[in-house]
């Protein structure tokens, strides 16, 4: 599901995309090198009340990076940037979670996923190209998956209600014929909403005309028509015929013939997803500068 356009520049859970999902296992794996002339162990990074994150500290969160998500871009500027503001984050909050029941398990879970996408050979490649160690990515989906617990807790069932309500015509199909007429009056409008068909209409009133062939569409999203589709077949039950929707010089009369709507319970796992990435977010912009945080990456 891709609700609203939360395209956020974090690259945040990036295990959770790459991994999931994948079939067999990869043997031809490419991971990228990081280059690392910047990031020397003394290095200052980042800077923040309470801490800092050194050249070496990054250079590790990146390999684990490339590792969990081989096509990512480590060595670019803009993305490593985003990169270096979650390591500070998570720093700053890290240290106040406890690693949970819940949070082990899904550190499990996702080694059995890792296993089952990269095999024994594949793995050792990854280590040794980015030089890391198996410790090393237990140590950061630890990390983010206490973080996504963190973030998911503050998450309300009210937040979820309101954020299912603003999406709800993305999680809306809906098939209808479209009649489009370039003039209609209203005795005719009367008789096609009873169910008379259009034949018969045309027939009876001469200056009916269509100005194109009746359309089916099938399937589509709610959110893909226009506002005053929306609007009608929002309202309208299947079978039923619509009060004519003057658009420009052309009147529309919409027949539904199916929707169908995901309810709030079928897809709370993917709002409390986007949700948690909003909330993750919204820390960076708004609570992350409290922390008076400078930061030196080039």
């Amino acid at each position: 599901m891709s609700p609203t356009p939360l395209k956020l520049l974090l690259a945040v859970l990036t295990a959770f995309g790459f991994l999931t999902g994948c079939g067999g296992k990869h043997s031809n794996t490419m991971f990228p090198s990081v280059e690392i002339s910047q990031l020397s162990s003394t290095k200052e990074l980042a800077a923040y009340e309470g801490g800092k994150v050194t050249g070496a500290e990054f250079n590790r969160f990146l390999a684990v990076e490339g590792f969990l998500n081989p096509d990512a871009p480590l060595n670019d500027t803009s993305y490593r940037k985003e990169l270096l503001r979650q390591l500070v984050m998570q720093k700053i909050l890290i240290s106040h979670l406890k690693t949970s029941d819940k949070v082990q398990k899904q550190v499990e879970d996702m080694w059995k996923q890792i296993k089952r996408s990269y095999n024994e050979d594949t793995r050792k490649q990854g280590y040794e190209v980015l030089n890391i160690r198996s410790s090393d990515v237990t140590n950061q989906l630890t990390n983010q998956f206490k973080l996504e617990e963190y973030f998911r807790k503050q998450i309300t069932s009210d937040e979820l209600t309101a954020y299912y309500k603003r999406i709800e015509n993305d999680l809306t199909r809906v098939s209808f014929t479209q009649l489009a007429f370039s003039t209609l009056h209203d005795a005719a409008a009367a008789e096609l909403q009873k169910g008379t068909s259009l034949q018969d209409v045309q027939k009876k009133y001469a200056d009916v005309q269509t100005v194109s062939k009746i359309e089916n569409a099938d399937n589509l999203k709610l959110s893909s028509l226009s506002p005053s589709f929306i609007d009608v077949l929002k309202k309208q039950h299947i079978g039923e015929s619509s009060k004519p929707i003057k658009m420009g010089k052309v009147y529309y009369i919409l027949i539904l013939k199916q929707k169908d709507k995901k309810t709030e319970s079928e897809v709370k796992e993917e709002m409390m997803k986007e949700l948690v990435l909003n909330h993750i977010n919204r820390y960076i912009q708004d609570e992350l500068p409290r922390f008076h945080v400078t930061f030196s990456l080039r």
